[in-house]
């Protein structure tokens, strides 16, 4: 057994070293597959962070008169706060909210002004609310209108981010659609070039498998070397794909940051949190579509 296996990988070997170039346009499609792949993964993490980012961004404040009553604008964020499709609910006294205002406005010299020559804080309790789900906020806003706290609320201000979020997720659809066109075209050259290497591999030995067949070796002993030998190119491919994805993330992620507000941008954790399983589910479809085209590609000529 210990000598058949040298044996093959032994054949395996020949094959890959007598059709180096081929060998080497084949390495070089399947990276392009991987990469493909890895691209679409990529562009998939950093569209959902950014839908996830803009998510955050969206709320509804509520600005209370400043004769509110405290009893009162306290039950109201409790009800809030109550209601399944609420996610946080943040009070902010008469005195933060005009704080959190002048920070908001410090470069409007005309606003900032207008507030110095005021004896009093001209702003009442303010409640900052976000949900669950975008979609949850024109149902937040109705609540709003119960006659119990409409007459309390000075203003509401909605910061809508819906638009922006179907754009995002229209272009991650788009991008999708296109990254997965990219891979059946890379995955079908793949086929056809690693058909074609084990072909041209088994022309320069027809001599040799001929022999095989005459002194009785099985079509397995003559499939699996360049079934090995499919194998083995895969395996490059891999590697050399998981270096230029590794270089590819710690090269693009901090030209990424500042636009994800300084924040990760999804990149590592999707390529390296997901590491190994990229790996088993890249690396094992890889090693079935090339052992799969191997065996048929020797299979046929067998058959002639």
């Amino acid at each position: 057994m210990f000598t058949t296996i040298v044996r093959v990988l032994k054949a395996a070997f020949q094959n890959i070293i007598r059709n180096a170039w081929l060998g080497a346009a084949t390495v070089l499609v399947l990276i392009l597959a991987l990469a493909s792949v890895n691209v679409l993964v990529g562009v998939n993490a950093l569209l959902t962070r950014a839908v996830t980012i803009l998510e955050d961004k969206v709320d509804v404040t509520v600005f209370f008169k400043p004769t509110a009553n405290e009893a009162l604008v306290k039950q109201a964020r409790f009800f809030l706060g109550d209601l399944s499709q609420i996610n946080t609910v943040e009070l902010l006294p008469p005195d933060k909210a005009l704080e959190l205002f002048k920070e908001r406005h410090k470069n409007d010299k005309e606003i900032l002004d207008a507030l110095a020559e005021l004896d009093a804080n001209p702003l009442g309790a303010t409640i900052r609310v976000t949900a669950k789900n975008t979609s949850d906020y024109p149902f937040i806003i109705e609540t709003l209108k119960n006659p119990q706290f409409a007459d309390a609320i000075e203003s509401k201000s909605y910061d809508d981010h819906k638009a922006s979020i179907e754009r995002v997720q229209s272009l991650a659809d788009s991008a999708r659609l296109v990254g997965s066109v990219l891979i059946l075209v890379f995955v079908l050259i793949g086929i056809l070039i690693v058909y074609n290497t084990v072909r041209v591999a088994i022309y320069t030995q027809r001599e040799e498998i001929g022999i095989m067949r005459l002194v009785g070796a099985s079509s397995t002993f003559v499939r699996t070397p360049f079934v090995f030998q499919g194998f083995a190119l895969a395996a490059i491919a891999l590697l050399v794909t998981a270096g230029i994805v590794a270089v590819g993330v710690a090269w693009i992620e901090p030209g990424l940051r500042p636009l994800y507000d300084g924040g990760d941008p999804g990149l590592r954790e999707a390529f390296y949190g997901n590491g190994g399983q990229l790996a088993i589910l890249e690396g094992g479809g890889l090693m079935l579509l090339v052992g799969l085209t191997s065996w048929a590609a020797v299979g046929k000529y067998l058959k002639n």
